[in-house]
Formats: structure tokens, C-alpha cells, sequence
């Protein structure tokens, strides 16, 4: 697997939620989704809405928390993105077997 971490760091968690769950760059994003998280990634996964987008207030709302906590002593670029890149047919992990890996 082959991880890459992007820079700069961002300033809100919401431009890089809905980025990972757009198109992409150039249309990579073809099957968005949760693989992990402090909760099962099926309770995290932003619900669709009756037009057929996704609600992501609660997922940005929870990862947003820690950093409203520190207050003043938060990080001024708290958000930074973490690619995965694993070979096509090790996959990335149990939750994704029978399924493309995400490439974001």
C-alpha cells in the first residue's frame, strides 16, 4: 500500500469532505465511501437526501468537534488528507472485498 499525505493543509473540513465525494480531479472518484473511522463506517457514511445528494452536515459536524474543543489553541490548517493506493488485487481492507478500492 502506498500512502501519500497532500499539502498545504486545509482550513475547513467541509472543501475536503465534498471534494472525496465529488468527481475528482479528473472523474477518479468513482465509487466514494467510508473504510474507517472512530465509529463503523456505516454509521458515518453522509445519507442521501431525496434529490440523490448526500447530507454531509453530520459527518463534517462530528469532525469538526476536536478541533472546536482546543478553541484558541487549535491548529490555524487543522485539515490534511491521507491517499491510499493499494494494488488492484490486494484491495484495502476486509470491508472492500468484492469492491473497487478507493483511490482518492
Amino acid at each position: 500500500m502506498i500512502g501519500k499525505i497532500s499539502t498545504p493543509r486545509g482550513e475547513r473540513v467541509e472543501g475536503l469532505v465534498y471534494y472525496l465525494f465529488g468527481p475528482g480531479r479528473r472523474e477518479e472518484h468513482t465509487d466514494p465511501h467510508l473504510v474507517a473511522g472512530w465509529r463503523h463506517p456505516a454509521e458515518l457514511e453522509p445519507p442521501l437526501r431525496a434529490d440523490g445528494s448526500r447530507d454531509f452536515r453530520r459527518l463534517t459536524g462530528l469532525l469538526n468537534q476536536p478541533h472546536t474543543a482546543l478553541g484558541p489553541w487549535g491548529y490555524a490548517r487543522p485539515v490534511w488528507h491521507c491517499s491510499l493506493r493499494a494494488a488492484p488485487k490486494t484491495g484495502c481492507c476486509p470491508m472492500t472485498s468484492g469492491r473497487r478500492s478507493p483511490a482518492t
